[in-house]
């Protein structure tokens, strides 16, 4: 397998692409922004579609649309004093219809559904790649730039306040990243593959540990492991590499179940 250089860009592309979700997998998690990261990577369809329509560039056309409905969601939530869960579902099937609309426009094209909900991890390129790697880095300076910040984000976001210590602009920048990294990995992975590697991970590490900093590290770890294993099994079964990666996520998710879940005492340990 490992003569054929599109594999190993796939494979490479697969790991990548788990590493970087990864990372913010426990604070999307903790946050509870789940529902966040699975719309904007519903949102990211029209964006795609917008490109396409009007040959402009895919990622970048993709990713201005994604950051701006996020803006429209923020301005929608604070101004009009909506619920943001159900600000975040109108856009969500707003974006969703307009990007039916927009690829029905397009006339010469056909779209490929399973593309866009599993992705194909077999056209990465080197580009891709090396897009992959700075988003990695970006997310993992994030981290442990903004640790504390992130911390007390995800744990206690008022007794931040109180202590002065300023977390809304790091969760602006968590959500910006987290659209960045949506957009990134949509084209490669697909929305199900995206979604799956923002919650699983960080769902089994929890199982494990309640300390944030191991939790990190055995997310990254899980998703690793699945990305790695589900390549090679997709590769021997001839299955769609995605599917096969969501679905081995859910078997370790189903073991981690059964180790007894701790109680939450140790959070502050983090």
């Amino acid at each position: 397998m490992l003569q054929y250089d599109f594999l190993v860009q796939a494979l490479l592309g697969a790991i990548l692409s788990g590493l970087s979700l990864a990372v913010l997998s426990p604070f999307v998690t903790l946050k509870k922004i789940a529902y966040m990261g699975e719309a904007l990577s519903h949102i990211a369809f029209a964006g795609i579609a917008l490109a396409l329509l009007l040959s402009l560039n895919l990622e970048v056309t993709t990713l201005f649309f994604v950051v701006g409905v996020t803006i429209l969601i923020g301005l929608f939530s604070k101004f009009f004093r909506s619920d943001e869960t159900n600000v975040i579902t109108i856009f969500l099937s707003v974006a969703m219809a307009l990007g039916i609309i927009l690829i029905a426009l397009k006339k010469d094209y056909t779209f490929d559904l399973a593309s866009y909900l599993f992705g194909n991890i077999l056209l990465v390129t080197r580009t891709d790649l090396t897009e992959l790697v700075l988003l990695a880095l970006v997310n993992l300076s994030y981290v442990s730039l903004f640790f504390k910040e992130l911390f007390y984000l995800t744990y206690n976001m008022p007794m931040a306040e109180v202590f002065g210590i300023k977390v809304k602009p790091v969760y602006y920048g968590l959500l910006l990243l987290l659209a960045v990294n949506i957009v990134t990995a949509v084209k490669i992975a697909g929305i199900i593959l995206v979604t799956a590697q923002l919650i699983l991970p960080a769902s089994i590490a929890f199982r494990i540990s309640h300390r944030l900093k191991p939790a990190i590290l055995l997310s990254i770890l899980v998703s690793l492991m699945s990305s790695l294993t589900g390549f090679l099994l997709s590769w021997q079964l001839n299955l769609p590499t995605g599917a096969v990666i969501v679905l081995l996520e859910f078997v370790f998710y189903m073991a981690a179940l059964v180790i007894p879940s701790r109680q939450t005492k140790n959070l502050s340990e983090g």
